[in-house]
């Protein structure tokens, strides 16, 4: 190796014997030993560039402080490191989007974290009202996202650089605080206060919109009776696994939060198992598939599926139901279960959406056989009900009778 001609950020820029193409060499700790790569090109300034882009923008500037940091740089690396993974992704990358925009339009692309402050909120607030026609629940959700960039931004966090190495990166040590509450959006507008959701399906409309779900659409309904159970959200039902870790059958609990993910506000917790999603599992469990293949109850092409919003709202709209969305069934149980007899009482149906996480996070509670006993009992009931307006059965035990079994004394199957 020739000298040195360039350093950056731990990295250098140098020609390798027999050859005029630069490289980028490093030192690697873990295998205690210099590696390199080739940076395609003869001439150094080229290859300044390309070390720049590979390892990292961030390098450049040290400085932590938002007066020197970019607005956009906090949101891609928002982005690139942590929302893409998840499924808000798109929502996010909307947001980040509108975010540029304005900044096109009203402020420079180049703006600071710093520049983003209350004034600058407000210009957003106003800007988006007006030329996008949004809501206020619209516009403090784009914050949202802006509020958690800036967050994101102050942890320390490992990303891989373009030379496939680890780094750790804090892009900022403070921000400003961002509105992300709608009340607090239309009161700074002079709009109306966000009216809560009160559109629900009654039984009938929930009876028509499974009835009209045909076989090419089995993900939809799996996806139906695993909301009707669990009372999740839409991102927790589709990453249900039925695997050890998350179905307990010996004990009768179903943990929501998958192993290895960190709890966040949107708390998923431990609930019951109800009889009637023993038997859905149960009965999707005799799907076939290849040796070593992730199971879960919802699959496409070999591979769990990772979105159902887009087939769920279409067919919503062809049963003549447009407020209807995946997040709905969610409102649909916790209502249905209040209103039943004798109703359910605050405390169980707050453990049971993941609203009081103090009561939840007690490991050995779940083991009790009397644990969420009268949410499970009024699950079971609400479904029940729903099946005297659909012709669909919602209990696998119908669909086994309807293949040619019936059950004997003593619970013998026969042909």
């Amino acid at each position: 190796m020739s000298k040195r001609l360039w350093e950056y950020g731990g990295y250098w820029i140098a020609s390798a014997h027999g050859t005029e193409t630069l490289y980028a060499y490093w030192y690697d700790d873990g295998k205690r030993a210099t590696r390199r790569r080739s940076l395609g090109t003869k001439v150094l300034d080229e290859a300044r560039e390309r070390l720049i882009s590979l390892a990292g923008a961030a390098k450049s500037d040290t400085s932590r402080s938002p007066d020197r940091v970019m607005l956009l740089v906090a949101l891609d690396h928002y982005y690139d490191h942590d929302v893409s993974k998840k499924p808000s992704a798109g929502q996010a990358f909307r947001s980040i989007s509108l975010v540029k925009e304005f900044l096109e339009e009203k402020m420079l692309p180049t703006a600071s974290v710093s520049a983003f402050g209350p004034i600058r909120q407000r210009e957003f607030m106003t800007w988006a009202r007006d030329k996008h026609r949004h809501s206020a629940n619209t516009i403090a959700r784009n914050l949202s996202v802006v509020s958690a960039a800036f967050r994101f931004g102050k942890r320390v966090v490992v990303v891989k650089d373009g030379l496939g190495n680890d780094q750790e990166i804090q892009l900022l040590d403070m921000a400003p605080d961002v509105v992300t509450q709608a009340k607090r959006v239309a009161e700074l507008l002079d709009m109306p206060p966000p009216r809560p959701r009160e559109w629900l399906p009654t039984y009938e409309e929930l009876g028509r919109f499974i009835d009209a779900i045909d076989r090419r659409k089995e993900n939809l309904f799996r996806f139906v009776i695993l909301s009707l159970n669990t009372w999740a959200r839409p991102s927790t039902v589709l990453e249900f696994r039925d695997n050890e870790e998350t179905v307990n059958r010996r004990f009768g609990t179903v943990d929501l939060n998958p192993p290895g993910r960190r709890q966040t506000i949107k708390y998923r917790p431990k609930i019951r198992l109800t009889n009637n999603l023993l038997g859905w599992l149960d009965e999707w469990q005799k799907d076939e598939i290849e040796e070593g293949q992730e199971r879960a109850p919802m699959m496409w092409d070999g591979a769990p599926i990772t979105a159902i919003k887009r087939t769920f709202v279409r067919h919503a709209e062809e049963c003549g139901l447009p407020d209807f969305t995946p997040g709905t069934i969610r409102h649909f149980m916790a209502t249905m279960v209040r209103r039943q007899k004798p109703p359910v009482d605050k405390e169980q149906r707050d453990v049971w959406l993941g609203h009081d996480e103090k009561r939840t996070a007690n490991a050995y509670e779940s083991f009790d056989p009397d644990y969420l006993a009268d949410c499970m009992q009024a699950t079971e009931q609400v479904i029940v009900d729903l099946q005297k307006h659909t012709k669909r059965p919602l209990f696998a035990c119908k669909v086994r009778a309807r293949r040619g079994f019936k059950v004997l004394e003593g619970g013998r199957k026969s042909a």
